[in-house]
């Protein structure tokens, strides 16, 4: 019996830390099917704005398809699906992504059908802009429609080279573009290939003797022969292969000085008419009436107001290369810069909110909170700077899209530090820190508890069935509050807590009744929203760290319920 007794503490610790993680498995298993559930969500808003997709139209791919399953979140596509619900592949679309890509006249959506390894079984285009010739040219040249037919995801996305097909070049390579930045593939114009070289530059500028990237993207540095920058080389595709003149796009060159000013332009290669490209390049005109411009000029320049007239006889054509100039020259101008995220960008306020939070921490873990005053003083500073001045509060409001799109920590340092210190704290230690510390409406309680002494205060107790009932108010917001986010709602979660009356800007009506309520009601029975009304409070005090006595409780069940709850809408939703 000695050694039974010896290791029953040791029992008891095992089993409390058991208990301890299976409390903390339970909320992290809630917030996760939360956040599945969003991303599923924004997936299914995204498909709806696709076109439908019917099961006749992919069981040329998969002979067996009985139905299409709702819009995948990894990828974008629906899984096609057999008459047991075995998954036979998946489609996806082309667009949005190849909405503003042009062939000839309009573009194209084109659905790819993967097998389950994620190769590519075949295309068929779900809808075409362009003209009925050039759609059926395409839909006639089964070998550029089986061109991509085996090749993976990425070595799709990856793939460079194409061949038009003949009497509808646009069109067939407006599709393979479409398809590679569907998928993910780095911009490439498909139309005009072949890079800016030094014998395109030299005329314009003889010392040139070596390109190399810049800064700007859509810009090449051009260099001598010691390494000097000597000027800018840039072409319109394919910012803007979209743009057709007669027949199709052109691709112009614009060589710019060491500061940024045309030295002139040249046509590398054009969709148009043969017989009318001559005309625009022998016309000097038109073809030096650019010399002079600088970037930041040619960008926001109207060709049409600016007086630019197009050549006789080609003036779609020459118009075309005007407007796809400025095209150009705005994608480089507009072009975003890639900034890297600073590991930490703390502003006054977060450092304020964290400079709180360390004085809850030591007032928690002291003897500090043992004198009145200090403690009375830090109560108002939370009051007033917490809440009325930061509005830096831990609330369900705050939470639930957290738990949806995740912490914004780059962003607000100083509330993510408060959140982890609401957490972290009752996990690890006995202490719950928030609450007790760091609430502004908690400390708004207990400064009016203290406030007015006890002989003045009514006396009012609940009967037991009471308690019994008031207890299950935090666990039925909670119930709302995992509806709400899961279901995507349109309710306003800071209407269930008085948090936001501390934010006098944004308090709605709900939120400040709750708040005076809560206070009201606190004189009869002390902490009286923090005990049986906070569901935020609830979910802090589940995760606290109790100790060896701890057993399992009807809490449990109530978080298990809510798991199950979870759960539940997470498998309706498919």
């Amino acid at each position: 019996m000695i050694p039974h007794k010896l290791n029953s503490p040791r029992r008891n610790r095992r089993r409390s830390w058991a208990l301890h993680l299976f409390r903390i498995a339970v909320l992290a298993a809630v917030v996760w099917l939360v956040r599945e559930q969003h991303v599923w969500y924004l997936a299914q808003v995204q498909g709806r704005q696709l076109a439908a997709v019917h099961v006749d139209q992919v069981r040329r791919f998969y002979p067996h398809a009985t139905e299409l399953s709702q819009w995948n979140p990894e990828d974008g596509g629906q899984t096609v699906l057999d008459a047991a619900g075995r998954p036979l592949g998946y489609v996806v679309q082309t667009s949005p992504a190849s909405d503003a890509i042009i062939g000839y006249a309009g573009p194209t959506n084109t659905l790819i059908a993967f097998d389950p390894q994620q190769r590519i079984l075949g295309l068929a285009i779900l809808n075409c802009g362009d003209t009925q010739d050039h759609l059926q040219a395409v839909l006639a040249d089964r070998r550029f429609l089986e061109s991509f037919d085996g090749l993976s995801w990425h070595e799709a996305a990856a793939r460079r080279g194409a061949d038009g097909v003949s009497g509808a070049t646009l069109t067939s390579l407006a599709i393979v573009e479409g398809i590679v930045r569907r998928l993910g593939g780095e911009p490439h114009s498909y139309r005009f290939p072949d890079p800016v070289t030094l014998r395109e530059v030299q005329p314009f500028l003889p010392h040139a003797a070596r390109l190399a990237a810049g800064d700007q993207p859509g810009l090449l540095r051009v260099e001598d022969a010691d390494g000097r920058l000597v000027g800018f080389v840039g072409r319109t595709s394919p910012a803007a292969d979209d743009l057709i003149g007669f027949q199709g796009p052109t691709d112009t060159l614009f060589v710019m000085d060491a500061q940024q000013r045309v030295l002139g332009i040249a046509m590398r290669r054009s969709y148009d008419t043969d017989e009318y490209l001559p005309w625009v390049t022998d016309d000097k005109y038109f073809m030096t009436w650019f010399n002079g411009k600088s970037l930041e000029e040619l960008a926001d320049m109207d060709p049409a107001a600016a007086g630019i007239e197009g050549v006789s006889g080609a003036t779609m054509t020459s118009m075309s290369m005007a407007y796809a100039l400025v095209r150009a020259a705005q994608a480089v101008r507009d072009a975003p810069v890639a900034v890297a995220w600073p590991t930490w960008t703390i502003a006054a306020r977060d450092g304020g909110t964290a400079a709180v939070v360390f004085g809850g921490l030591l007032l928690a873990f002291t003897n500090l909170r043992g004198r009145r005053w200090v403690r009375i003083g830090f109560q108002l500073l939370v009051i007033g700077y917490l809440g009325f001045v930061n509005g830096d509060m831990v609330s369900q409001s705050l939470l639930a899209p957290w738990a949806q799109n995740g912490a914004p920590w780059r962003l607000a340092p100083g509330l993510v530090l408060l959140v982890a210190a609401a957490f972290l704290a009752p996990l690890l230690t006995h202490r719950q820190v928030y609450c007790h510390q760091l609430c502004p409406h908690g400390a708004a309680q207990q400064l009016l508890k203290n406030a007015v002494p006890r002989r003045w205060r009514p006396t009012f107790r609940l009967p037991n069935w009471g308690l019994r009932g008031v207890s299950l108010v935090p666990f039925l917001l909670l119930i709302w509050v995992t509806i709400v986010a899961m279901q995507h709602l349109p309710f306003n979660l800071a209407a269930i807590e008085p948090f936001d009356a501390y934010v006098l800007r944004v308090a709605g009506w709900a939120t400040l009744t709750i708040a005076v309520v809560g206070l009201l009601v606190s004189l009869l029975v002390p902490m009286a929203y923090c005990r049986y009304g906070c569901p935020t409070g609830a979910v802090l005090n589940y995760v606290r760290l109790q100790g060896v006595g701890d057993r399992f409780q009807v809490r449990d069940l109530a978080a298990l319920a809510l798991l199950g709850l979870a759960l539940g809408l997470r498998l309706l939703a498919g």
